[in-house]
């Protein structure tokens, strides 16, 4: 469970990790297209600008692929969820056979004993992996942002002559 938990953090970490380059770029696409339609405020001319029609629709990109992203990270979620349910299921039913048979206490109590390993056993390991495939869904879903605010930065960077 220990590995598990250093999983879950090294992921945690390098989402925050692309989170502040998105945020750093972020703020340089921000400055650079605030000049653009400062610009253009004075010299109307300059609305014909394709910038300001390529910004929504590289946002608009972005948002569906980190849709599409956060839907596989659901259904990643949504499977280690039934498959915990499926082992809770199967103990569930070997213990009932096993509880099937005439009355005895020692072999009902090694039923049940089993029962509880199994299912604290399984919920323990389906927890672990729901963490890890939670913590993931955050840097699923950020990485569209994260490519598409580097590339306009590092456009209008260049076209600023600063990249």
């Amino acid at each position: 469970m220990a590995a598990r938990g250093a999983e879950v953090a090294a992921e945690l970490t390098a989402t925050a990790m692309v989170l502040g380059e998105t945020l750093w770029a972020a703020q340089q696409t921000i400055g650079l297209r605030a000049v653009r339609l400062a610009a253009a405020g004075f010299d109307p001319a300059r609305l014909q600008d394709p910038e300001f029609t390529t910004m929504v629709w590289e946002k608009l990109d972005a948002a569906l692929e980190a849709q599409r992203a956060l839907a596989t990270g659901l259904l990643a979620l949504s499977d280690v969820w039934m498959e915990w349910l499926a082992q809770q299921v199967t103990a569930t039913a070997q213990a009932g056979l096993e509880m099937a048979a005439p009355p005895d206490p020692i072999r009902y109590g090694g039923a049940a004993s089993d029962y509880v390993e199994t299912s604290l056993s399984a919920a323990e390991i389906a927890c672990g992996r729901m963490a890890l495939e939670a913590s993931r869904l955050g840097g699923r879903g950020l990485a569209p942002y994260h490519r598409a605010t580097n590339e306009n930065a590092k456009r209008l960077l260049s076209a600023a002559g600063e990249g």
